[in-house]
Order: C-alpha cells, then sequence, then structure tokens
C-alpha cells in the first residue's frame, strides 16, 4: 500500500523497529480510514505536508501516528489531531529545564528550585515523559513540529488530552 518513494525511504532505516512501524502505521491507517469512508485503501496516498505532518488529501478524517521502538500507536478524529508515545526511562533530567515552564517544572519535581543533579523517584520520570509526550503531542496536532518547548504549557493548554500508560510506555493524545 505504499508509494515507491515511501518504500525507498522507509527501506533507507537502519532500525528494523522503526521500519516496520513505519510499514505497519501506513497500512493500518489507510485500512481504517478505507473502511471509514467505503473506499479501497490502495487508492489513499498518505501525503505530508512542509512540517512533515501527514494527511490524506480530501479527506475528513484527521490522523496521527508515534512508535517507539517496536510499539506503533495512533489516534483517528474528526478534527486535528497529535498522538506521541515515549518509553518511561531513566534520563537527565536537567533536559527538563530545556524542555519545561516554571509551572511544569514545579509539577515534574514538586519544588520551584529542584535539583537537576539529584537523585529522583520514578514518578518524577515519568512525570517529565508526561509533559515532553502532551508537548510532541501538540505540536504534532497543529502541524508545526516542535518549534519553542516554552510556547505552551503542558498542563493549562488550550487543548484537550488524554494520557495512556502501557507496558512502561506513556501516550498522550491531544486535540485542538
Amino acid at each position: 500500500l505504499m508509494t515507491k518513494e515511501k518504500q525507498e525511504r522507509v527501506s533507507r532505516y537502519k532500525d528494523t523497529g522503526r521500519r516496520k512501524c513505519s510499514v505497519a502505521g501506513e497500512k493500518l491507517v489507510k485500512e481504517y480510514i478505507g473502511k471509514s469512508l467505503n473506499i479501497s485503501p490502495k487508492t489513499l496516498v498518505i501525503l505530508t505536508d512542509k512540517n512533515g505532518k501527514p494527511y490524506i488529501e480530501s479527506c475528513p478524517i484527521h490522523f496521527n501516528i508515534s512508535h517507539c521502538e517496536n510499539t506503533l500507536v495512533y489516534a483517528f478524529s474528526d478534527k486535528e489531531i497529535g498522538i506521541d508515545i515515549e518509553k518511561i526511562r531513566p534520563v537527565s533530567l536537567k533536559l527538563a529545564k530545556r524542555v519545561c515552564t516554571p509551572n511544569e517544572l514545579n509539577y515534574v519535581f514538586g519544588t520551584d528550585d529542584a535539583d537537576f543533579d539529584a537523585e529522583y523517584p520514578p514518578e518524577v520520570t515519568e512525570r517529565f515523559f508526561e509533559i515532553w509526550t502532551i508537548k510532541e503531542a501538540y505540536f504534532k496536532c497543529i502541524g508545526t513540529g516542535i518549534t519553542d518547548f516554552f510556547a505552551v504549557d503542558a498542563l493549562n493548554g488550550n487543548f484537550s488530552k488524554l494520557k495512556i500508560i502501557e507496558n512502561g510506555c506513556i501516550i498522550h493524545i491531544v486535540t485542538l
């Protein structure tokens, strides 16, 4: 169901999991939309806009795809939608200063004056990835890609969000 150009691009991915997720994502999206609109999935072409957001021309169904390692997630809506998945894993929380607003830092660390080099319990890392996935899903939803992490407050943004934690991963779906 992929165009030759897309097949060639995907075949160049070094990571097998990324190749498999790309192929499966395209197939599942086309099958769902084809079934929903009662048209052949073979007639659907997934395009990307100038910022890399996938879409199908003249299609009333919006969708978004994300993957992490060998896990693929996708979301469909009648309005713009973004989805992101990340494995909850140890990370240098110094990154939080470059990603989180002061309000979000307080949420992640439970204090206004966090020691970013300190050892923190797993729930701190989970809260960091919660903020990260909300922001990624938001930027995917609006179709800009990440432009400025401080441009949106993940906790108080003017959008709807749904969190799912499954198999050591955190998933966020965002709609406007």
